[in-house]
């Protein structure tokens, strides 16, 4: 059995161990459910309903935890500290 590293994010095939193309598929499904762009239609027995699914917090959640998988692969971490240095002078 093998295991593919592949996912279907909206329209995308995504290879989920390339942290920044995640990322931009999250993104623009996080757009597409913020305009209402991601709807359902269900039929059962003859009769038919539509409806908005989401759960963009945890969008919100993974889009953040790949950009900072994205960042740490590229090299660029933010700062989240800074050392200050000051010398006392000799009068």
């Amino acid at each position: 059995m093998t295991i593919t590293s592949t996912v279907k994010i909206g329209t995308d095939l995504i290879d989920i161990s390339k942290p920044c193309d995640v990322v931009t598929a999250l993104k623009k499904m996080q757009l597409k459910l913020a305009v209402g762009g991601v709807r359902e239609t269900v039929r059962i027995d003859g009769e038919e309903v539509t409806f908005m699914r989401a759960n963009d917090r945890r969008l919100a959640a993974l889009t953040t935890h790949y950009e900072s998988e994205c960042a740490r692969q590229g090299g660029g971490a933010k700062r989240t500290r800074y050392a200050k240095r000051f010398r006392i002078g000799k009068c």
